[in-house]
């Protein structure tokens, strides 16, 4: 069991999930943050959204540091959020920098097509 138990310690802490970004949250995980944010709004019925997420996951373990990846899921309790930013279509993502948003991105985007925009940073 002890075996077992340290085995996934150790998959949680290789397989890294994206930040959750609440209404409640926003300000402290995105507003503050001192590194660019990369913001992937979605829902999670459409397969689109889903696989957003997970390469939002995916991205969020190799770039750990570097980049804060964010998962917003679009219901009523985070509206404001996807009004604030002027999203229209699921998924969409938007990268913050400086508290600024300087790309936009609508539609879905594999994990490396995502590296290849963040190389910049």
């Amino acid at each position: 069991m002890k075996i077992m138990h340290n085995l996934e310690k150790s998959v949680n802490v290789i397989n890294m999930s994206a930040t959750v970004i609440t209404r409640k949250n926003f300000k402290k995980e995105v507003k503050r943050c001192k590194t660019p944010v990369l913001l992937s709004f979605g829902n999670n019925c459409g397969v689109s959204s889903l696989l957003l997420k997970e390469a939002a996951d995916n991205l969020n373990a190799e770039l750990q540091g570097k980049i804060k990846i964010g998962v917003i899921e679009c219901n009523p309790a985070n509206s404001e959020l996807a009004k604030e930013y002027n999203i229209r279509f699921l998924p969409s993502s938007i990268l913050i920098r400086n508290g600024t948003v300087t790309d936009r991105i609508i539609g879905n985007m594999r994990k490396d097509d995502f590296l290849k925009i963040l190389k910049t940073f």
